[in-house]
């Protein structure tokens, strides 16, 4: 059985109960499959592979015709932190819902910079987005993370709201159009036969670090070598130069190493 993500996004935990940790969030419009009922708790497997419990509430059985019905839609997109969704394409309230980055939505029709998209119960909304002004996928991971600066973190967190440092990475990467697992520690086997030096490192390349066990317990976005951008308290900027004002000592002790994402981009064009 499936279904969708009806809310802007849904927090899931490890077990059926709030005080369980929550470890992930499925986003709006996010198809998942159905592993298990308790009660108001699902068990859902999202996109990224993830296996984490949700309330009910959060989401919509998906039928076989409407599955097909949005397949053949174009989609948009969100690349712009709390975008609004209204009822009509004046864009005035009523507002309707919340569009967080990183949703892809079915749309029907496109005026200028107005959307007419699909929501997950087939009502229909309206966003308005202005197109980025990059196309390579470097430059709209580090134009995303950009945006989130000074975003709070948040355990679990993969939207604008909040996000942990693989759920900011994951994000950005998805909005442009490249796909990597959600923790840390599954990211880094992605690119580890690729790794780069730091004098070499392009922006988009991915720096990991680990505790003191060996291991992997964080990552973050290289900007312009020896900076990054990662989520640790807040969305910020960390540099591992010495002399740099926002150095880190604490992070260029724990760095495991730097990875090239080059692969990962040629895989996706291919």
């Amino acid at each position: 059985m499936k279904k969708i993500i009806k809310t802007p996004f849904a927090n899931m935990y490890e077990e059926a109960r709030f005080s369980s940790q929550l470890v992930t969030q499925g986003i709006m419009w996010e198809i998942v499959d159905v592993l298990e009922k308790k009660g108001d708790w699902i068990q859902l497997r999202t996109p990224d592979g993830y296996e984490a419990w949700t309330q009910n509430f959060s989401t919509l059985d998906l039928k076989d015709e409407f599955e097909k019905m949005i397949s053949t839609l174009p989609k948009l997109m969100i690349h712009t932190p709390f975008l609004s969704i209204y009822e009509n394409s004046d864009m005035k309230n009523p507002r309707k819902a919340v569009a967080a980055m990183g949703a892809s939505f079915p749309y029907i029709k496109k005026q200028d910079d107005i959307y007419e998209v699909l929501m997950p119960d087939g009502s229909k909304g309206y966003i308005k987005q202005k197109s980025l002004t990059v196309t390579d996928p470097r430059d709209i991971i580090l134009c995303s993370a950009g945006k989130l600066l000074g975003c709070s973190y948040f355990w679990g967190g993969k939207t604008e709201n909040g996000c942990d440092c693989s759920g900011i990475t994951q994000m950005c990467f998805t909005i442009a159009g490249l796909q990597l697992p959600r923790d840390a520690s599954q990211q880094i086997k992605v690119l580890k036969k690729y790794p780069v030096e730091m004098k070499n490192a392009k922006p988009g390349d991915l720096a990991f670090f680990q505790n003191e066990n060996g291991n992997i317990t964080h990552v973050a976005i290289m900007r312009r070598s020896p900076e990054f951008i990662h989520s640790s308290g807040e969305v910020k900027l960390n540099s591992f130069d010495t002399k740099a004002p926002h150095y880190s000592e604490k992070l260029d002790r724990m760095l495991e190493g730097i990875y090239s994402i080059d692969k990962l981009i040629g895989k996706e064009r291919s």
